[in-house]
């Protein structure tokens, strides 16, 4: 594999002394030696060839996922993604899963709400085959009427699983349902149970018809291959498949405009669930991905919560009286928007209402106290060394350039990112502290004392 980080650089970088020159250095010193091929039907792939170990990685990563989905068919990137699992026209019933394992290999796949990823690890010898799999069913995907209706079932049963009975679940989704209201954000992606319900084999096969294709997929292989050999073989596999041209409609379709929120006052949203002690959320909308404000926002996340020295542990965990059991603060971006959250458990007898205004009046000072050039450069030094740990493996290698594909049209958008977040200052993190923890936010709460 030819990526390489500059010792040099990296030392250069942990100690904060950097410039416009380094940070030019910096963005060079990860190495990617990515091939790319780009077929006649608008299918992107990227190749990377580690010679290391017999072995690689493969990831599709199909750009749809709950925010493609309209009422009445909630649920159906998820839906779809058990279905591929099922069988296609010349790899029939249960036969994938046994191919892969039988092989050594292991496959899984997620779906979110912009895209559905499925991935494989394999010995370098079971390419050729994989890739025939992948192949089968990006085209002839059998969507069986007995094993949808029986997966139907499993797919209730996960939703029963991951929100009705679980209380982290029930909050997440009380947040997007809240913060995003009116937004295709605001629905859940594993879908409603209405709809689980009675959506049709008909219904999954359109939408598979319209998303899953050729022009709306990048695939990404890492690991011990032949490039040369590999392209010929995705020629060859890939090449014939029709692209979809409604898929670029329904792109297009779906406008900025539509997944903008507007909250006109603070909501405060309390659920009864099965919590023996109050669990929360405080979420403040803020920028897409790719935003320049961004960056800003996750060195603010990651000194507020993120380790045990973040202000939020100090504050309600680490001290002789512990307010919660548990702290943490994120910045999430969505392709579309983003939120800035903050989440927890309480310690049982605490008061929740007055924890809420606690909270929100000091996040507000903790922009002039928290917000110092050691702790941005201490952020910095984990993204950083988190970021080359990543690249370490082919899976993680695999996913980090394929991410960027999809979602910014380009793998190498990351030497954009690293600059960004060495240009990250003081200022820039205040301002926009005080911007966010000013705006309208949600506070959603699960806990079995709620009414």
């Amino acid at each position: 594999m030819k990526f390489l980080f500059s010792l040099l650089v990296l030392f250069v970088f942990i100690n904060g002394c950097s410039t416009t020159k380094k940070n030019k250095n910096l963005a060079e010193s990860i190495q990617l030696d990515v091939e790319e091929l780009k077929l006649d039907n608008g299918m992107t792939a990227l190749l990377v060839n580690n010679s290391k170990l017999p072995i690689f990685s493969l990831y599709f990563f199909y750009k749809v996922g709950g925010k493609n989905e309209v009422p009445g068919i909630t649920g159906a990137s998820h839906f779809l993604e058990h279905m591929m699992f099922k069988g296609a026209k010349k790899y029939g019933k249960n036969t994938i899963d046994f191919i892969i394992e039988g092989s050594g290999g292991s496959t899984n796949a997620y779906t979110t709400n912009d895209s559905t990823v499925y991935y494989e690890n394999l010995p370098s010898s079971e390419l050729v085959q994989i890739l025939d799999i992948e192949a089968d069913r990006m085209e002839n995907l059998a969507l069986d009427p007995e094993d949808f209706n029986k997966e139907r079932a499993v797919v209730l049963e996960e939703r029963k699983m991951r929100y009705e009975n679980s209380p982290k679940g029930q909050l997440y989704q009380l947040l997007m349902e809240n913060l995003f209201t009116g937004t295709p954000y605001g629905r859940s992606v594993i879908g409603d149970i209405p709809d689980l319900k009675s959506v049709t084999r008909e219904q999954i096969h359109a939408y598979f018809k319209r998303f899953y294709a050729p022009n709306n997929v990048v695939l990404v292989i890492v690991g011990d291959i032949n490039t040369k050999k590999a392209k010929d073989i995705i020629r060859e596999k890939f090449g014939k498949i029709k692209s979809s041209p409604s898929v670029i409609e329904a792109h297009a379709e779906l406008k900025e405009e539509a997944f903008q929120v507007s909250l006109k006052e603070q909501k405060v949203i309390k659920r009864k669930g099965e919590s023996p002690s109050p669990i929360f959320m405080l979420a403040y909308p803020t920028y897409k991905a790719g935003h320049q404000k961004g960056f800003a926002l996750d060195v603010l996340s990651s000194i507020l919560g993120s380790g045990k020295s973040s202000t939020l542990i100090n504050e309600y965990i680490l001290v002789s009286r512990p307010v919660a059991t548990s702290m943490y603060a994120a910045h999430q971006q969505l392709e579309k928007n983003g939120f800035f959250f903050i989440g927890g458990e309480l310690v049982r007898g605490i008061k929740l209402d007055d924890f809420r205004l606690d909270l929100q009046k000091k996040l507000k000072s903790y922009c002039e106290t928290e917000i110092t050039e050691r702790n941005i450069q201490k952020i910095k030094n984990n993204y950083l060394v988190d970021l080359y740990s990543g690249l370490d493996t082919n899976a993680g290698l695999a996913q980090f350039i394929g991410d960027r594909q999809w979602l910014y049209g380009d793998w190498r958008f990351y030497k954009q990112e690293l600059l960004m977040y060495e240009k990250v200052k003081v200022s820039d993190v205040k301002e926009l502290c005080h911007e966010t923890f000013s705006k309208n936010g949600v506070f959603v709460s699960v806990w079995d004392k709620h009414k």
